[in-house]
């Protein structure tokens, strides 16, 4: 298996989506020089800009159409379903993450989906999935309202804090490692209802035994705690709504090598944060183009 990767959406934005159209890379996932994974966060929002408004929306087709071609790797299993393998049926770092090949009762198969996403981008017509998922992304976009709102909650404690001077020295320089360090089993075992509300008491009990046992929900908690670190400490960056996408997006990691993303905000310093540390890589759509040349 080559190098594994994950995309971020926002490398496929304009010229950067033509660079990679035009580079190796078909090629190089075609002989598994390059293992070229898809997260479910990479695959909605792609598929959500048919519905957008914006002119750059309109290459959504194309989009489709090469992330299709390029999955050699596979499609990772959404965050429910990890969890469900990791801590309810008790398989920690053994839990499936990947859709698997052939459809069974629990999963839809990968080649399906795939097949579905070809036919989409041929089709150019996504009104029948948008239609039965209208709820569900206005769900999800109250939730990203809310989640904003808190973060501008936590922001505004932590600055009258520092006019009452109630905190000493330079937040800029409080690690995240420390928050990490003093919050992560706290976190970890508050949110363990997400995974399971009436067994929430015991399985976090389990998890906080042995949290890099069950590697996708403690990264996916981290996540959570980066999201506060960031709205609290960088006064000067402005609040993500999309926070959470880009912290379970992250959680992937586990699995792959390199993510690729032009985002300089709160998804490269979370990555920088969290993921640099463990030896991950990122690259921009343009120093990735440049890396497949050379490997080409």
């Amino acid at each position: 298996m080559g190098l594994r990767v994950i995309f971020d959406r926002s490398s496929f934005h304009g010229e950067r989506f033509v660079a990679l159209a035009e580079s190796p890379l078909r090629r190089l996932a075609r002989t598994n020089r390059i293992s070229v994974f898809h997260t479910p966060v990479f695959i909605e929002e792609t598929v959500a800009t048919s519905a957008s408004k914006k002119p750059e929306a309109k290459s959504w087709q194309q989009h489709l159409k090469f992330l299709v071609e390029i999955c050699n790797g596979g499609i990772f299993l959404g965050k429910e379903e990890i969890w469900f393998d990791e801590l309810i049926a008790g398989r920690g770092r053994y839990a499936r993450y990947l859709m698997p090949k052939r459809k069974s009762r629990r999963y839809n198969s990968e080649a399906r989906l795939l097949e579905t996403l070809a036919e989409k981008a041929e089709s150019g017509d996504m009104s029948e999935e948008l239609e039965g998922t209208k709820k569900e992304r206005e769900v999800t976009e109250r939730k990203k309202d809310n989640q904003r709102a808190i973060a501008a909650d936590m922001r505004k404690i932590v600055i009258n804090a520092i006019k009452a001077k109630q905190v000493k020295g330079a937040l800029g320089e409080y690690p995240f490692s420390h928050m990490r360090d003093s919050e992560f089993l706290r976190m970890g075992t508050a949110m363990m209802g997400v995974v399971d509300e009436r067994r929430s008491g015991a399985l976090a009990a389990t998890w906080a035994r042995d949290p890099m046992r069950y590697p996708f929900y403690s990264s996916f908690i981290e996540g959570v705690l980066y999201a506060g670190y960031y709205a609290a400490t960088k006064h000067n960056e402005p609040l993500d709504r999309n926070a959470q996408n880009d912290y379970e997006q992250l959680a992937y990691l586990n699995w792959a090598d390199v993510v690729v993303s032009n985002d300089e905000t709160f998804f490269r310093q979370a990555f920088e944060d969290i993921w640099l540390p463990r030896g991950k890589r990122i690259e921009t759509a343009e120093t990735f183009v440049q890396l497949l040349h050379r490997l080409a």
